[in-house]
């Protein structure tokens, strides 16, 4: 599917957490965020680079201007390496489980 096609599928069909203080641009689509402190949040968006898509979780962080902006802190992963990378929050989750 064209990266076009998919964002406006995914507008459509998930409910989706866009952090308004973040511009939008054609290459991405921010799916949601979460605050990590006052001035820090961890942004997932998908997005297309050379025709292949990605899924990324990245530290944003807010300037002293207000501004947000990325750090070098996060992960860029292809489309192809989402099962792998699910199964990794699956075992975290079963970790945290038994931390009861």
């Amino acid at each position: 599917m064209d990266f076009s096609d998919l964002k406006k599928a995914v507008r459509k069909q998930v409910a989706l957490q866009e952090p308004e203080f973040i511009k939008e641009n054609e290459e991405a689509l921010n799916l949601g965020f979460m605050d990590m402190n006052a001035t820090q949040k961890l942004i997932f968006s998908i997005s297309t680079f050379k025709g292949k898509k990605y899924f990324s979780v990245r530290t944003w962080f807010q300037a002293e201007s207000g501004e947000w902006a990325p750090t070098k802190k996060g992960i860029n992963l292809s489309f192809e390496k989402f099962a792998d990378f699910e199964n990794m929050i699956k075992l975290f989750a079963q970790a945290i489980v038994l931390d009861k």
